[in-house]
């Protein structure tokens, strides 16, 4: 065997050794998320709204003083037998509300493949196909950030599959994890047309990298309307690049023309769309608040303190410290003739050129744009911040490694220093990912309904009765699944004040009343006592944000 022959197969063993790596990771990943999604028993009051208004047959009301059948909740979040893949009316729902309708459509695909069934696994097939492409596209993304650094690679990947916000964005039955996927897309191909520059002409350009970004824009946007905000960032970044480095000023008409057309497309594709971010409640919300400088400092430190805790474990202002030091650092060592081969060995080489800044620039806007836009809804925030979770990890991760590798390199340090150093950045991250697991940080869980649940079923002959707050009686759906489980419930609105005759409910020998936290909560609980010489004794059994479940007997 010759000498090149020899390097051949080595290059090939550690190629694929680096390939094995990766699939055990992605296996290991999958499996923690099938672990938590088993955990899951319970659900947020939105993934109620993404079962309903993707499966609806009739449309959710509440009545007040009558029975409603159990069929007949149910029949509203599944799809019934030969109603599947109404993609039309999927729209159609989805253009009352304030979102675009792709991930509807998707869940309602899967759920149409199972007539009559309601399942979180239903849901949640679809965030995990999503997490999965993700785990590729973040890889590829850090591989070509990085120069092709396999270490990095691997590590950003592991750090970021394992991170507890990353994972909770999976196990939350919304559209952020599919927006993740065209945010992620979108970054994938602006750094691959950057560090592909020179390499193609403008024909092969055109097929490999404005045909598929106006496929990514035209999905992205009627996936999540934030991804526009993504999308704003990294072209504006993309356009300075194309101006000022590659002086081809007629590039950006083709690459304006190309994201224009795509979001063109899916306006006239959706033209709801356009009256949810002009006129809808949460668009006109959203441009007040980004108008309002007085709230800027308070949002950012809400959101800069969710992405600290969350994703890095509260090591972020550390490590952002470390960075800024050591890259000052590096310009004084630079200065004073140590700093290697001239321009090359600069910050921008080492922490990966344009395509790292082009990342940095877009995050921060994405970032900022969102803290200031976004809903203030405690943890559970963190969904409108997760598509740049990832590259967050990316960006700091490269830079404590390109900057710490820079300043080993200058002071002579051997092989075994520098392995030591890429283990410790990697134990250090790792680390917090296992202890934000240990703390629970993992969201949408609800690991309290299960016994909720249980009780549900175990008293599903005994009547149940809904007594709903008349100004918020939309918050019943939010116990759907418990609901769910009874024979038939019994709505009435709190604020009637007429007594309650129903006849079983005067004569029954124990009652279960789901009781919405409302001014006159007290006063139907004491009438429906009254109403029935039976009962006597009014115990509190559970408490559920908004709501109190008694067993009356």
């Amino acid at each position: 065997m010759t000498g090149a022959e020899r390097m051949r197969n080595g290059i090939a063993g550690k190629q694929n050794g680096w390939k094995l790596v990766m699939a055990l990771l992605l296996c290991a990943q999958v499996l923690l998320v099938l672990y938590y999604g088993g955990q899951k028993a319970g659900f947020h009051e939105d993934e109620f709204y993404s079962y309903y208004s993707t499966n609806r047959t009739a449309g959710l009301y509440e009545p007040d003083r009558e029975w409603v059948e159990r069929d007949t909740l149910r029949r509203e979040f599944v799809v019934l037998e030969g109603e599947g893949f109404r993609y039309g009316l999927v729209s159609q729902v989805q253009s009352w509300d304030v979102h675009p309708p792709f991930f509807y459509f998707l869940l309602h695909t899967v759920c149409s493949l199972f007539p009559g069934v309601f399942s979180k696994w239903l849901g949640l097939s679809v965030n995990l196909a999503a997490f999965v492409i993700n785990f590729f596209l973040l890889a590829w993304l850090t591989f070509m950030v990085t120069g092709k650094n396999r270490t990095l690679t691997v590590l950003v990947s592991a750090v970021n599959g394992f991170n507890a916000a990353v994972l909770s964005g999976v196990l939350f039955i919304r559209m952020y994890e599919w927006l993740t996927l065209f945010v992620l897309l979108c970054a994938c191909l602006h750094v691959k047309a950057v560090t592909d520059a020179g390499r193609s002409d403008g024909a092969r350009r055109f097929t490999g990298f404005y045909l598929p970004l106006a496929a990514v824009t035209y999905l992205g946007f009627l996936t999540q309307y934030y991804y526009i905000i993504f999308l704003f960032f990294m072209a504006a970044g993309f356009c300075a690049y194309l101006l000022f480095v590659e002086k081809k000023p007629a590039e950006l008409f083709r690459y304006g023309g190309s994201c224009g057309v795509a979001l063109c497309l899916a306006v006239l594709s959706y033209p709801a769309s356009l009256s949810h971010i002009f006129r809808g409640y949460r668009g006109t919300g959203a441009v007040s608040e980004f108008m309002n400088a007085a709230n800027t400092g308070e949002r950012l430190r809400f959101f800069g303190g969710l992405l600290n805790t969350f994703v890095f474990d509260g090591f972020l202002w550390l490590w952002l410290f470390l960075i800024a030091a050591m890259a000052v650092f590096c310009l004084v060592l630079k200065r004073r003739g140590r700093g290697g081969n001239g321009d090359r060995d600069g910050i921008p080489h080492i922490l990966g050129g344009i395509p790292y800044f082009l990342l940095l620039f877009t995050v921060c806007g994405y970032f900022f744009t969102v803290s200031k836009t976004a809903l203030l809804l405690y943890e559970t925030s963190n969904r409108y911040q997760l598509p740049v979770y990832g590259l967050c990890l990316l960006l700091v991760i490269t830079a404590l490694y390109g900057l710490g590798k820079w300043l080993l390199c200058r002071y002579g340090c051997g092989k075994s220093v520098k392995t030591a150093g890429i283990f410790l950045l990697a134990a250090a991250f790792l680390f917090g990912d296992i202890h934000g697991l240990f703390k629970d940080r993992v969201l949408f869980l609800y690991r309290e309904g299960k016994e909720r649940l249980a009780y549900a079923r175990e008293n599903r002959k005994t009547p149940a009765v809904i007594l709903y707050n008349g100004s918020t009686p939309y918050h019943v759906w939010w116990c759907a699944d418990e609901l769910m489980e009874y024979d038939r419930v019994y709505f009435a609105n709190e604020d009637n004040p007429e007594e309650i005759t129903d006849d079983i409910l005067c004569s029954g020998k124990k009652l279960i009343v789901y009781a919405a936290d409302g001014e006159e909560k007290e006063e139907r609980l004491r009438l429906l006592l009254e109403s029935n010489p039976n009962l006597s004794e009014c115990r509190l059994i559970a408490k559920k944000e908004l709501w109190s479940v008694y067993e009356l007997e």
